[in-house]
């Protein structure tokens, strides 16, 4: 079996959940993204990063860009953590061009928790007023949407199985 780490960056922790949860599945390293350094990667065949969605971008995925010339040769999973808001279109224009660049890299979105209580003064103007991604037919922006489940992780564990891993 391959040596995997898996690398997250999270802010409500939805990110941090499935990172743990799918460290533990597949017996892989975990680490927060503050707490690994691109040096450490020539240890790993294989490197997932998970990251939370904020207006489209995926927290923290420089770490992946930075490196990309460094791990172009390892097997890369991204996983990114939102309300389903996002096409992986949108997704690779705000966060990965040129697209080229990043062809081996496979991507999974999973939806994430949403607790309104929780968020910061910023992000609630942001869910209340922002980029109007939030439809007021797809939640109510006030409530608790517990969405974060382990089997969310099956098409991430389909793709380790088939691939080798």
């Amino acid at each position: 079996m391959s040596k995997t780490v898996i690398i997250y960056k999270t802010k409500y922790n939805s990110t941090k959940k499935y990172a743990g949860w799918l460290a533990i599945k597949i017996d892989a390293d975990l680490y927060e993204l503050s707490d690994i350094r691109s040096s450490d990667l020539k240890n790993y065949d294989t490197i997932i990063f998970g990251g939370s969605i904020e207006n489209g971008y995926i927290r923290g995925i420089e770490f992946i860009k930075d490196n990309i010339d460094k791990i172009k040769d390892k097997k890369i999973i991204v996983f990114y953590v939102g309300l389903g808001l996002y096409s992986l279109s949108e997704i690779m224009a705000f966060n990965f061009l040129p697209t080229y660049k990043y062809k081996n890299i496979h991507f999974f979105e999973l939806i994430g928790d949403f607790d309104y209580k929780k968020l910061t003064f910023i992000d609630k103007i942001r869910v209340m007023y922002g980029s109007g991604k939030i439809a007021s037919n797809l939640i109510d922006c006030k409530s608790y949407v517990k969405s974060a489940k382990k089997e969310n992780l099956n098409d991430i564990l389909k793709y380790l199985q088939t691939n080798n891993m």
